[in-house]
């Protein structure tokens, strides 16, 4: 690679990182809104659907003239501040009078304003989740053209958004109105909403099922006698094969004209049959309004009765012990990212049930309801979660930022209520059990869960405590690559800790960056990541885990160009066990399925290990060595000269002071070679933590993409890092002679720069005895036992360097070392300090590498 395409990439790098403006829209050719589905939609005879997908124009916040047509449902990558999504529709007189009209949002990406006819009707302060909105009857023009504008801001930042700024491993954050929209008619007379929760005893085989109804009369004109507002409500449970009714009940109600009533009812329920994975037999609730005969209003939903419990001894589903194999699942179609038909909808949940699976848990995005529906067809408890992972303690206590949780979880909460096949609602990832803001989190959430859902709760901890916390059912670990024999050691302590039933293995996940190779025996590749899966569900059985989820199912795409998933220029992600192309033919995918189905083994070839560090290092060292050689054989003056400023540094810096003869030719041929000497070092470093989960987490702590993709590029490309760091190494020496110049000019002396800069240069001069070093230090740390001391080792010579440096320019400058040492360390601390400081008040930085140091405590 020539230098100036090295250039190029660095220019590249900060620049992307700065702005990336052009806006991508991905569009869905064909999409059809799948309408017909009558029990989803909510389709009966008194009610019905007027979908606004197709056509909407978007332009600028503020630049309406710049409109542009575009598909919605459609997703859009781009910096873009915000933009203005437009749709004109039209209503007859008669379905705005003789209706209530919800607009509907099953998904858009963050926020919005949205208004009606230039009224604003509605601000959704955040979420992926769905959400419907009433539309004023008096703002609607009947027979008139009707603009609704959603104004939408989808840019993520440290404290005011969830998920975070900062993700590991999360899909593609693309703006836009990525899910169907449509116009929901409700009569005049209605039950306006309604959600129950189920209590499932299977014991006696029945079921008690709790509902809120919403009743809202918004009838226009006709009579004032007050008999006409006295209603029943027929509630049915009818089979959803064979359509028999199962039970029946009826209410009566009052709805006064232009009122709301809300109504609590508990029905019991004899006889139905269990909901289980094997036989997903589920209901349909039908809710009719009468006014006296005539059916005014009717609603249908599914329910699914079961039971699902948690103790100390296990998982129990309708009273029998339960063990959740299950898979997560990021809902990502490639280069689409979140937009994907019903049809690859319906295939992805039925690849996952035909595989084997029981169960699926959406991580790190919100689905989309229909895969909820999918899952009780099709026999998959469903575990949602709000994408809330790796959050400071501090961050977590601050009043906005929980004011913001609390405004999340309710619409979380209220939008998902009327799925019964959620089996258990998430908090989210990387708590630590010990940490009191984390404890009164998880805590206050828990209970705002059950107050209102029937779902268990989980979240996934990375240190554990003995002190269980209040409607917390489920606790979970983050196992990533490992699962040694100490690892498993530490799964059954935390077992005896907090209760063999309430743990389980939230996500196990392999990251494949290495390709195929010929055996297990290679990490990061796809046989290593089968034979991890097989060791996992070996453990699992062996120790009596209760549930894990594999993770993932499909490979997807993020935002970032992650270390760990090998800086794919793409941004793949390759942690599934099938590929984005939903490609079936991996080894993982053939070994997990072959174990769910207990079918024959699928053998996994061990292998032979390759070695992994890379030839340059050693080409690289090897010619720095033969240019240490000619230059030591250049004249005996610069072998003398070595031989003091390495034995005798105090007179080597005296004679500099003096201006005692120095080759500045080969003073910058030295510095040239401290330089590369230097980057070999670095560049081994990096190459040795580019499999790092803490190390990535680290840098995206800082919220910065430039800084993630330059050090990953340096890290995943040895050859580039050698010449960039070279460079930058050498930029380095000419910053510290620059700054040591300033620094002259507040002492008596006279100091030249020549004298700097030679002091500087020679001051680093051991760096060149660590040139064998830098051949084989990959390999050194690669070994487990040696690496703390390697990195030992490598510290204190940094900070013999630094004390050499600090010595040369209180000889230079002829002044007290003390006084040097105390305001160069003061230089060091306001660089680095106001570099950390920047970051920490922008993306509460320091926060987050705090956590990801505690976290570290358990698994790597």
């Amino acid at each position: 690679m020539n230098l100036r395409r090295i250039l190029i990439l660095l220019t590249v790098f900060f620049v992307s990182g700065l702005s990336y403006s052009q806006i991508i829209f991905k569009e869905l050719p064909k999409y059809q809104i799948r309408q017909n589905d009558s029990l989803f939609f909510d389709v009966t005879s008194a009610r019905k659907v007027l979908p606004l997908n197709g056509r909407w124009d978007v332009y600028p916040s503020g630049d309406e003239e710049s409109k542009t047509p575009v598909s919605v449902p459609s997703a859009f990558k781009g910096q873009s501040g915000d933009l203005v999504f437009e749709k004109n529709f039209t209503v007859t007189r008669a379905i705005a009078y003789g209706n209530q009209l919800k607009l509907v949002f099953f998904g858009l990406n963050y926020s919005a304003d949205i208004s009606l006819n230039n009224v604003i009707i509605y601000r959704h302060s955040g979420g992926q989740f769905p959400f419907s909105i009433d539309l004023p009857r008096d703002i609607i023009k009947p027979d008139k053209n009707n603009i609704i504008r959603v104004k939408l801001h989808c840019e993520l930042d440290a404290e005011n958004t969830i998920p975070v700024k900062q993700r590991f491993l999360f899909p593609q954050n693309m703006g836009g109105i990525f899910r169907d929209v449509y116009i929901h008619l409700i009569p005049n007379i209605s039950v306006n909403e309604y959600d129950f929760i189920s209590n499932y005893d299977s014991r006696s085989g029945k079921a008690r099922v709790k509902f809120n109804f919403k009743f809202v009369n918004k009838e226009i004109g006709g009579a004032a006698d007050s008999s006409d507002n006295l209603y029943t409500v027929k509630v049915r449970f009818i089979t959803s094969v064979g359509k028999s009714t199962l039970s029946e009940s009826a209410f009566s109600v009052s709805i006064p004209k232009n009122k709301e009533k809300y109504v609590n009812q508990v029905i019991d329920v004899s006889g139905p049959k269990a909901w289980t994975p094997t036989n997903p037999e589920f209901y349909e609730v039908v809710v009719e309004l009468y006014r006296k005969d005539m059916l005014i209003d009717r609603s249908i939903k599914s329910l699914s009765f079961y039971s699902l419990s948690v103790n100390d001894q296990g998982i129990f589903l309708n009273g029998n012990n339960f063990w959740i194999n299950g898979v997560s699942y990021v809902p990502e179609f490639g280069t689409d990212g979140p937009v994907g038909s019903y049809e690859s909808m319906e295939r992805d949940i039925k690849i996952i049930k035909e595989t084997g699976f029981n169960s699926v848990r959406f991580i790190k995005t919100l689905p989309h309801p229909y895969y909820l529906t999918l899952c009780e067809k099709y026999g998959l408890l469903a575990f949602i979660e709000v994408p809330l992972y790796n959050i400071p303690g501090r961050l977590i206590t601050d009043n906005a930022f929980a004011e913001r949780c609390k405004n999340y979880f309710t619409a979380f909460i209220k939008q998902y209520k009327g799925y019964s096949i959620i089996a258990g609602i998430g908090l989210g990832n990387g708590f630590i059990q010990g940490n009191e803001h984390h404890a009164a989190f998880l805590k206050e959430y828990c209970s705002l869960i059950k107050k209102n859902s029937s779902a268990l709760t989980y979240a996934s901890f990375s240190n554990f405590d003995k002190e269980l916390i209040d409607d917390l059912d489920l606790y979970g670990i983050d196992i990533t690559y490992k699962l040694g024999p100490k690892d498993v050691e530490k799964l059954n302590e935390i077992q005896t800790l907090i209760g063999k039933g309430r743990f389980f293995i939230s996500s196990a996940s392999y990251i494949v960056n290495a390709g195929s190779s010929n055996g297990y025996a290679n990490p990061y590749t796809y046989e290593a990541q089968a034979k991890f899966f097989e060791d996992l569900m070996d453990v699992c059985e062996k120790n009596g885990i209760p549930g894990f989820f594999i993770n993932s199912m499909f490979d997807y795409r993020g935002d970032l160009a992650s270390l760990v998933a090998g800086f794919d220029k793409d941004n793949v992600y390759r942690i599934g066990i099938a590929g984005e192309d939903r490609n079936l033919e991996r080894l993982a995918y053939k070994v997990i399925s072959s174990r769910l189905h207990n079918s024959e083994k699928v053998t996994i070839p061990i292998g032979t290990k390759k070695g992994s560090a890379p030839m340059i290092f050693i080409l690289f060292g090897i010619f720095l060595a033969i240019l240490v050689g000619v230059l030591v054989n250049s004249g005996r003056k610069f072998r003398e000269d070595s031989s003091r400023a390495l034995l005798r540094p105090y007179n080597f810096y005296q004679d500099l002071r003096d201006q005692r003869i120095m080759s500045g030719l080969q003073s910058s041929f030295l510095a040239v070679i401290i330089s590369a000497v230097s980057a070999l070092l670095l560049s081994n470093v990096l190459f040795y933590f580019k499999e790092s989960v803490g190390f990535e987490k680290i840098l995206i702590s800082f919220g910065s993409r430039t800084i993630l993709n330059f050090v990953g590029y340096l890290a995943w490309h040895p050859v580039s890092s050698l010449v960039i760091l070279t460079i930058c190494s050498f930029a380095t020496f000419l910053v510290i002679t620059g700054i040591a110049k300033i620094g002259s000019l507040f002492v008596r002396n006279r100091v030249f720069l020549s004298s700097i800069y030679f002091s500087t240069i020679w001051s680093f001069l051991p760096l060149v005895l660590l040139i064998p070093v830098g051949i084989i230090l990959y390999r050194l740390l690669d070994v487990d036992a040696a690496t703390v001391y390697v990195f030992i080792g490598l510290i204190i010579f940094t900070l013999w360097i630094f004390y050499r440096l600090i010595k040369g320019i209180s000889v230079i400058f002829d002044v007290n070392v003390g006084s040097v040492y105390f305001y160069g360390i003061l230089v060091a601390a306001v660089l680095g300090g106001g570099f950390l400081l920047y970051f920490q008040l922008n993306n509460y930085a320091l926060d987050y590498i705090f956590l990801t140091l505690k976290q570290n405590n358990i698994f790597r």
